[in-house]
């Protein structure tokens, strides 16, 4: 147990041979209350104990006065944290998340309140294991995996995950990038001994230079003798409670606290006692809808918490039969086996086969391709709309959508899921369906919220898939849209054309005509803006590459484009980067490409001019290949605007 003086805030001296201006893994995860609710959310879900009843608890914090100085003080705020903070936000002018911290600092500086978002989960593993990410990663516990690494998972097959990145939704929503844990352990997972409120702190900040001495940007609160590095506080109950970070009985479990916690998607939100309510609405919403399964099929309970200055005013437990009414009644009825085969009856719920064709996968956990028998589950929807109806819920073993497949049939409102993966039968799932989970799962961008890839620049990376599958797996996960689809058809019949619209044989034919004889023609697929067209893309090596063709309207003067090539992370952001190297020629070209730019000349009798090309992103980049989707946009050269 610590006695409380000896614990501090310790930015290591910088190294003179890197420099770590921000942590690119929260620019994976995206802004806004539903984004906190699938990332936190689904963490907990995976650190759950078999047999144990989870639980996860939602606080926001407000505080004021006395209260406020009380948890700045057990932090070391003025002293030790706020110095190193500003010296962050004066770094580096080209740093974005010095900026974000240097506008966090003078933000809670003018709030007459501090808010924070205290995130528990009980009946889960906790943070165990060694202090240190030394010696075999095997042996890594939960503690080093969410406090001292980046990028890196460990999750078993029943995870929802696979990136290590979820954890970084916790500074993400930090105005100062700073995070408070404190665990309880099973005696089983004790370290020397130690089982109960292990406390921590990380800042991830930006290097910086401080009283003549420059500093690396992670910062960690925690007890020390001397230079040695900074280790957990263990036992200090005291402390705990004066950093809101209390844990209120001995189920194991962690506590994540976001200090001076605000959303993203409106930095400027100024969070009264209102505010908060409003916030715990949205957040409830979320969680409903990302987890109806989990919640319907009764593996975790969540409340949802509004504090102020100690005092809870509110408390919610989120309850996804309330919005969510025929989803959870038929995911019930199906784990019961009451299943009809028709729809009948207002409250009857079928079940029709989706196949999926799983890869072959690699060694060490080689298998051979084989068909998975996903399930939909299909009911009519009742008098109350929802958020859900005429969509298709996808989700495996975390019981988390990933995603949904809108299709509406006239004169018929429904809702329905997919089961796939060991979500098909999860207290006794087959070989095959853990497998198929797998698949699926590594399927996954690090958002996790799709399954069916997007066409052209709407793709992210598959290099999951690539480190552990045998090629072709992109048919695969398309076709799972087309099978849903097909039963869904066969259920409701096809859709009627709309009234008055005439065949698309004719549509087509009238637009051909719209075209003018002769050079340049102005036929009406073509745009008046060049556009890139026929995108493919995929990671080789830790960059991407990617062909492409520019495709223009033909006219008189020409066209003079430069291809620009622009990587999107999970938050959407998007960064303009410079090519690898030089554009090459891969296909049928009507100009000339100088390795940057493609000048198209007009070209007698053609209605468009196009050039195939192909470029790789640079080595080096502000967001990886591996976690982020890659677009192609066209600067016109002498119009000076992109397209």
């Amino acid at each position: 147990m610590s006695d409380g003086s000896a614990v501090r805030w310790q930015w290591r001296p910088q190294d003179p041979a890197y420099g770590n201006y921000g942590n690119a893994n929260q620019w994976t995860v995206n802004a806004g209350l539903a984004s906190l609710a699938r990332e936190s959310a689904q963490n907990a879900n995976d650190a759950r104990l078999p047999g144990e009843d989870a639980e996860l608890v939602y606080t926001f914090i407000r505080l004021t006065g006395a209260h406020r100085e009380t948890f700045e003080q057990a932090l070391g705020w003025r002293d030790e944290m706020l110095p190193h903070l500003q010296a962050m936000g004066s770094s580096s002018g080209g740093a974005v998340t010095a900026g974000q911290l240097a506008a966090g600092v003078e933000d809670l500086r003018l709030a007459d309140a501090l808010v924070l978002l205290r995130v528990s989960d009980h009946g889960a593993r906790g943070l165990h294991g060694p202090e240190f990410a030394v010696g075999d990663e095997d042996l890594f516990g939960n503690f080093v995996k969410l406090c001292r690494l980046d990028l890196f998972s460990g999750k078993d097959k029943a995870a929802g995950g696979s990136f290590g990145l979820g954890k970084a939704v916790y500074w993400r929503f930090s105005r100062v990038q700073t995070v408070l844990f404190n665990s309880t352990v099973r005696p089983e997972d004790a370290s020397d001994g130690q089982f109960r409120s292990r406390l921590f702190g990380v800042q991830q900040g930006v290097v910086h230079h401080l009283d003549g001495t420059s500093y690396q940007g992670r910062g960690y609160f925690g007890v020390a003798e001397g230079d040695e590095n900074v280790r957990s506080v263990w036992g200090d109950h005291d402390l705990a409670r004066r950093l809101h970070v209390s844990r209120p009985d001995d189920r194991p479990g962690t506590t994540a606290l976001a200090v001076g916690f605000y959303d993203p998607d409106n930095p400027r939100t100024v969070y009264g006692r209102n505010a908060l309510s409003g916030l715990a609405k949205e957040l409830r919403q979320g969680i409903e809808e990302s987890f109806w399964p989990l919640l319907a099929r009764r593996r975790m309970t969540v409340r949802i918490d509004v504090e102020e200055n100690g005092i809870r005013t509110e408390s919610t437990v989120v309850d996804p039969s309330d919005t969510f009414t025929e989803l959870t009644r038929a995911l019930r009825r199906y784990d019961a086996g009451e299943v009809a085969e028709t729809l009948d009856d207002p409250e009857a719920v079928i079940v029709r086969d989706v196949q999926v064709e799983v890869s072959a996968r690699r060694a060490p956990d080689d298998h051979p391709r084989f068909i998975h028998t996903a399930k939909l589950v299909v009911t009519m929807s009742d008098e109350q709309p929802d958020t859900l109806e005429n969509r298709v819920c996808l989700f495996r073993r975390p019981e988390m959508i990933v995603e949904t497949i809108d299709k509406t049939f006239e004169g018929r409102t429904y809702h329905a899921f997919l089961l796939a993966g060991s979500a098909v039968a999860p207290d006794a799932p087959t070989e095959e369906m853990v497998r198929a989970d797998d698949f699926l799962r590594f399927s996954e961008p690090p958002a996790h919220d799709r399954w069916i890839p997007g066409t052209g620049r709407k793709q992210a990376s598959q290099a999951n898939l690539t480190a552990r599958y045998v090629a072709p797996w992109l048919p695969n996960l398309k076709a799972i849209e087309r099978g849903v689809l097909e039963q869904l058809t066969q259920v409701f019949g096809t859709p009627p054309p709309p009234p008055d619209s005439p065949p698309q044989a004719v549509l087509k034919h009238l637009r051909f005509l719209t075209g003018a004889p002769g050079s340049g023609g102005r036929g009406a697929t073509v745009g008046r803006k060049p556009e890139v067209v026929d995108v493919s893309a995929e990671v080789v090596e830790g960059v991407w590459d990617i062909r492409f063709t520019v495709r223009a309207q033909n006219r008189a003067q020409g066209w003079a484009i430069q291809p620009e090539l622009v990587l999107i992370g999970m938050d959407t952001s998007a960064v303009v980067v410079p090519w690898g190297g030089p554009l090459d020629v891969v296909g049928p070209v009507d100009g000339t490409c100088d390795g940057r730019s493609v000048v198209l000349p007009e070209k007698d009798r053609a209605r468009i001019v196009k050039a195939a090309l192909r470029g790789r992103s640079p080595a080096v980049a502000p967001i990886p290949a591996e976690i982020s989707r890659v677009d192609v946009r066209l600067r016109v050269l002498d119009e000076g605007q992109p397209s």
